[in-house]
């Protein structure tokens, strides 16, 4: 997440920590209440394997959700690599932003709707890099989801400006880090007016 709040990204306020009492110190800084999230590269679905706790209230809290995701990691048979504290952000609509390289095409960017769904409905849209204003014009309007994030039965719409620029803004990213091998920004937030980036993989060369 630091990588992307460098290089200008809508992230939500987050700190790494490794043990409880820094865990701890990080949620009073960023103010509760907070997510604690497992922090190892070796995890992609963090969700799945009980690796995010959201809503923590408290010191007491904190402690017990750091408890609990060393423990998860190691039924994951990963390294824990600490814990990820981080500001909760307001609710709203899920999208997954993605980029993929390919070898022979070179990098991709990916959209569609976000969270667990992605897996199930896989609804998504791809563009090769760079995406033009058009590109990422289409991205959105191509997927089955488009009507949702419109807003359907009387909700209001999610800010779709806001979606494309952060396309534009991914295609950018992957054009300024030759070395980047994947990333997902799953889940982005999407409110009325602007997003969040609420949880971010990013995989370089070694």
């Amino acid at each position: 997440m630091e990588l992307l709040a460098e290089h200008g990204f809508p992230v939500v306020r987050s700190i790494a920590a490794e043990g409880m009492e820094k865990a701890v110190e990080a949620a009073r800084r960023i103010g509760y209440p907070v997510a604690v999230k497992m922090n190892s590269p070796e995890i992609t679905h963090k969700s799945d394997v009980g690796g995010v706790i959201l809503g923590v209230g408290d010191d007491e809290g904190v402690r017990r959700a750091v408890r609990a995701i060393g423990e998860a990691a190691a039924g994951a048979g990963a390294r824990a690599g600490g814990v990820l504290v981080s500001a909760m952000a307001p609710p709203g609509r899920e999208v997954i932003v993605g980029v993929t390289r390919d070898l022979q095409f070179g990098h991709a960017v990916m959209f569609g709707i976000g969270g667990i769904l992605v897996e199930v409905m896989r609804d998504v849209s791809f563009r090769l890099v760079p995406l033009s204003d058009r590109d990422a014009r289409e991205m959105v309007d191509e997927i089955r989801g488009a009507r949702i994030l419109r807003g359907v039965r009387g909700q209001k719409g999610s800010d779709l400006e806001a979606i494309r620029k952060l396309l534009l803004q991914a295609s950018g990213f992957a054009g300024k880090i030759p070395g980047l091998r994947e990333m997902d920004l799953n889940p982005v937030i999407v409110h009325e007016a602007g997003l969040l980036v609420v949880d971010a993989r990013v995989v370089l060369e070694r």
